[in-house]
């Protein structure tokens, strides 16, 4: 990530490209999707080196740990701030996130093959020695959790502080240097407060993605 993207400067164009490809392969018509899958393939392709450590972004092991992310993220968020999943929600949204994952190359065979395997596999990790062990990571933690650039995101430091340092799981965020605060803690729990409640008022263009309300239609 450090060598192949200019997130620094430009988070929210990076979080913007990821989002589009992320809600077009997950909501759009099927050519869209394949077609937006090639590009990131594409985009992909260059990213692979042999320092510090030889890698590549078509690794089984580094896209497994990417759709991990985007699942545990997304269960605990929805469970948090909108309802709990039960866990055969939970199962069914596990396996339609594998085929998703088709799309960037990960093989439906490559990984836990359910949300019991996905969960000991995840924790595993965790409490495993590979996340965040080299010198650059937490650099490029900090500044994803503390952007500089462009000025909008910078005034955002108590917010994306707040979910770095709390949404972040243990013990990866105190490895990265981004250890839960007191004032953290008050801030997560205001979000609790507010958010349940906020949520169901908010209107469809809020809540919702562009993507996923065409889709609906």
């Amino acid at each position: 990530m450090a060598a192949h993207s200019d997130f620094r400067n430009d988070s929210l164009g990076r979080l913007r490209r990821t989002l589009d490809a992320v809600y077009t392969i997950t909501f759009a018509p099927r050519s869209e999707g394949e077609a937006m899958a090639a590009r990131v393939r594409a985009t992909h392709a260059r990213v692979q080196g042999e320092t510090p450590q030889r890698y590549s972004a078509f690794s089984p092991d580094a896209q497994m740990w990417v759709v991990a992310t985007l699942v545990q993220l997304s269960i605990e968020m929805f469970g948090r701030f909108v309802a709990p999943l039960p866990a055969s929600a939970c199962e069914s949204f596990y396996r339609d996130m594998r085929v998703f994952g088709v799309f960037f190359g990960l093989p439906v065979s490559h990984g836990p093959r359910n949300w019991s395997e996905f969960t000991d596999y995840y924790h595993g990790m965790l409490e495993g020695d590979l996340l965040g062990s080299l010198p650059i990571s937490a650099e490029l933690a900090r500044s994803i959790a503390y952007p500089r650039r462009p000025a909008l995101l910078r005034a955002l430091w108590p917010l994306s502080g707040l979910a770095a340092r709390e949404f972040l799981p243990s013990p990866l965020r105190e490895k990265l240097g981004l250890p839960s605060t007191p004032a953290t803690r008050l801030g997560l729990a205001v979000l609790d407060a507010v958010l349940p409640a906020l949520i169901p008022v908010l209107p469809p263009s809020w809540r919702f993605a562009k993507k996923y309300r065409l889709a609906s239609r």
